[in-house]
C-alpha cells in the first residue's frame, strides 16, 4: 500500500502540471490536542500529538475554473504522518484531497479556508486481546475529515509562510465497532514554495464578479443503501434501504439552503428489537434542514435532521447527515453521506438522486 501511495504522490502531480497554470509545494509541521469527545475515549485525553504534513498545490486561473467555483480555489493532494502521543492510539498516516478558497487581506496577506477529505491509516485498531481498551478505531483503513483556517504571509513572489489551525477527525463510519473516532485539533506551522511567481488574482476575480449568475431551485428524489451491524460484539451486517426528498434553493453564487424528508428501513434495527423482545417498527423517517456548498460538479452538504417517525428506545430525537454528491449528468447525482447523533456515527451510505425539476429565476 505504501508503495502505491507514494506512486500516485510522484506520478500525478507530473500529470496536473501540464494542465495547471499555478503550482506550490507545502511543508508542515503540526501540534496538536486530542478532543476526548466521550467518555469511551477518556484514556485519549491529554495526548499531544505531533506530525508533519506535505502538500501539493494546484490552482486553474481560466474561465472555465471561475465559471464552476465563482472563483480560483487552489485544490491540492496532502500527507500527513502524525504520533498521537498515546500508546493506544499509536500512530496514522493520512493522504486527502482538499479544496481551499482565498479571502485577501491586501497584496501579500490572505487567509485560506481549507476543506479535506481521504484516507488515514491508523497501526494500532482495537483488539480484544492485543489492544482492548481501543475504543476510538477497530480498523486500519479510515475516512478522514479535516477542516481548517490556513492565514497566510507571502514573504516572496515565490516563498509564503502560513499558520493553520485545524480540526481533524478518522473514523470507519460505523463500518466495524467500537468506532467512536479520533478528534484532534492541531495549529500548523510551515512554507509554501512556488517554483514560478505567485499569481495576483485580485483584478481577475474583480473583473468576473461583475458578471451575473442564475439562481436555481432543485428537486430531488434518491435512493440510498447502506450497511451495518448491530454493536460492538457482533460480526454480522445487515442493510439499510431508504428514499429521500429535496428541495434545494440557491441563495448565491456557490451557497444554498435545502428541506428534506427520508425514509427507511433498518434491518440492524429490527434485528436489535427483536434480540430486546421489544415490539416496535425499523421503519424510521426523518424532516431535515439544511445547507449546500456548490462547487461545480460537486455538493457538500450538511443537514440537521427531527425523527418523525422513530418507535425505538435507542436514539435522541435529532441527528446530522454529512454528505457530497458528484454530478454524473445534468441531472444525476451519485455520492455518500454519513449520519450521526451527536458525536457517534451510525452509518454511510452510498445514495443515487434524480433532479425531476430544475428551474432557472
Amino acid at each position: 500500500m505504501i508503495r502505491q501511495v507514494i506512486w500516485l504522490l510522484l506520478f500525478c502531480p507530473l500529470l496536473t502540471l501540464a494542465q495547471e497554470k499555478e503550482h506550490a509545494y507545502d511543508l508542515a509541521l503540526t501540534q496538536g490536542s486530542i478532543y476526548a469527545h466521550t467518555k469511551d475515549v477518556e484514556n485519549t485525553k491529554g495526548a499531544r500529538p505531533i506530525g508533519i504534513e506535505w502538500s501539493f498545490v494546484w490552482r486553474k486561473t481560466d474561465s472555465t475554473t471561475y465559471r464552476k467555483f465563482y472563483g480560483f480555489p487552489s485544490q491540492g493532494i496532502s500527507v500527513q504522518w502524525t504520533n498521537f502521543d498515546n500508546a493506544i492510539l499509536s500512530r496514522g498516516f493520512t493522504a486527502a484531497y482538499f479544496i481551499e478558497p482565498e479571502i485577501h487581506f491586501g497584496q501579500d496577506a490572505g487567509m485560506g479556508i481549507r476543506a479535506a477529505a481521504g484516507m488515514a491509516f491508523l497501526n494500532n485498531p482495537h483488539d480484544p486481546q492485543k489492544n482492548p481498551t481501543n475504543s476510538s478505531y477497530s480498523t486500519r483503513l479510515n475516512s478522514y475529515l479535516a477542516l481548517g483556517l490556513r492565514p497566510y504571509w507571502q514573504i516572496s513572489s515565490q516563498w509564503q509562510a502560513f499558520g493553520m489551525l485545524s480540526y481533524r477527525h478518522t473514523s470507519n463510519g460505523g463500518v466495524s465497532l467500537p468506532n467512536k473516532g479520533v478528534n484532534w485539533i492541531t495549529m500548523d506551522a510551515g512554507l509554501r514554495y512556488y517554483p514560478n511567481k505567485k499569481q495576483d488574482l485580485r483584478e481577475r476575480i474583480l473583473r468576473w464578479k461583475q458578471l451575473g449568475y442564475q439562481k436555481t431551485t432543485r428537486w430531488d428524489i434518491g435512493m440510498f443503501y447502506a450497511s451495518r451491524s448491530i454493536d460492538n460484539t457482533s460480526a454480522e451486517r445487515f442493510g439499510v434501504l431508504g428514499l429521500s426528498l429535496l428541495v434545494s434553493k440557491q441563495t448565491g453564487r456557490t451557497h444554498a439552503f435545502t428541506l428534506g424528508a427520508e425514509l427507511y428501513q433498518d434491518n440492524a434495527l429490527r434485528e436489535q428489537l427483536k434480540a430486546d423482545t421489544l415490539q416496535a417498527s425499523a421503519i424510521k423517517s426523518g424532516l431535515l434542514l439544511g445547507h449546500e456548498f456548490l462547487w461545480g460538479r460537486f455538493i457538500f452538504s450538511q443537514q440537521i435532521g427531527m425523527y418523525l417517525f422513530d418507535q425505538s428506545p435507542y436514539y435522541p430525537v435529532w441527528y446530522h447527515r454529512w454528505g457530497l454528491l458528484y454530478r454524473v449528468r445534468e441531472r444525476w447525482l451519485l455520492g455518500f453521506q454519513l449520519k450521526a447523533h451527536k458525536h457517534i456515527a451510525l452509518f454511510p451510505d452510498l445514495r443515487i438522486q434524480y433532479s425531476f425539476k430544475k428551474r432557472s429565476n
